[in-house]
């Protein structure tokens, strides 16, 4: 008697989830989320918070201040307990608020939290941020809950380049804004900025343009902080003045009075990959706060290409 044998496949599929959120993503570390790119499908400002109608026009008050100092538990404005705020201004200064810019957060569950900035730059939320299980997981403890955070504005998007905490390790600093550390007073970090300016969705394969292609990216990446001599990059608090240009103004192809050096002046058309203008976005943090990219970066590559091509003022 012949027999037959029936082989059946079996597909067998792994699905891991963690508080209903599938797992299927870059780890919640700062490395992990380095790269991540920002949500979609949101409603933007969906978290902004509202204030009571006897608060007047609060919400416009005290632009680039630390919000956790007041609006914490125990504090003058205990009535409004945010779990994040903060102020967006156009320069690094933090002189221009920037009004409609949109702050996007994400917490270790993969929750998405929306905000936008009124005329006054500011931004603030209730919507409560998950704990991160690394640090414990307690849900009560501020300095648990963390978050990777986004800018978006006009078609262009800045990302933090590691996680944010909502509470500071010691026990007296429940909440801490966004401006506590983007207001100049602790370092070089600055003003929290956003790139205002649209570049291409696809450049050519040769003939790069430093007017028509390589600019607006510089002005769209770089142009917050490296403008010398104009208001955007100096700030005083104190005896201490900043200065967040670094002496190099990428809004100009060659040297113009006033600035140290130009775009000219960071290419190297023999080695187009050590040039620093490509170079020092690569280097993440130690960038001091400012825009980063990698070697597989449309934008990168764009300039890079246009060094190898001679770097012309075309």
């Amino acid at each position: 008697m012949k027999k037959t044998v029936i082989l059946l496949p079996i597909l067998l599929v792994l699905v891991f989830v963690y508080n209903g959120k599938s797992l299927g993503q870059n780890p919640f570390t700062p490395d992990g989320q380095k790269w991540e790119p920002v949500p979609t499908g949101h409603v933007p400002g969906k978290d902004n918070g509202e204030l009571s109608p006897g608060a007047g026009d609060n919400p416009l008050h005290f632009q680039g201040a630390d919000c956790g100092i007041c609006h914490t538990p125990g504090r003058p404005g205990s009535d409004f307990v945010f779990t994040e705020s903060g102020t967006i201004y156009q320069d690094k200064a933090g002189r221009l608020p920037l009004v409609g810019a949109e702050i996007i957060l994400k917490d270790a569950e993969g929750n998405v939290i929306s905000m936008t900035t009124n005329e006054a730059g500011n931004f603030f939320t209730y919507a409560p941020i998950a704990p991160d299980p690394a640090l414990g997981g307690d849900p009560d403890t501020p300095r648990n809950w963390r978050y990777k955070a986004w800018i978006k504005y006009n078609g262009s998007v800045r990302k933090m380049i590691t996680l944010a905490y909502v509470g500071a390790t010691p026990f007296f600093i429940p909440r801490m804004s966004c401006n506590m550390h983007h207001n100049g007073r602790l370092g070089t970090r600055g003003a929290l900025t956003s790139g205002r300016f649209e570049t291409l969705t696809s450049y050519p394969d040769n003939n790069i343009s430093f007017m028509q292609h390589v600019l607006p990216i510089l002005k769209n990446r770089c142009k917050g902080c490296h403008t010398p001599e104009s208001t955007s990059p100096y700030t005083t608090y104190g005896d201490e003045t900043f200065d967040y240009s670094g002496g190099l103004d990428l809004s100009a192809y060659e040297k113009e009075p006033g600035s140290a050096i130009g775009v000219s002046d960071v290419v190297n058309t023999t080695y187009p990959e050590g040039s620093g203008l490509i170079n020092k976005p690569l280097t993440g943090s130690q960038h001091g706060g400012g825009n980063f990219w990698d070697m597989t970066d449309t934008e990168y590559q764009v300039i890079k290409m246009w060094i190898e091509e001679g770097a012309l003022k075309n």
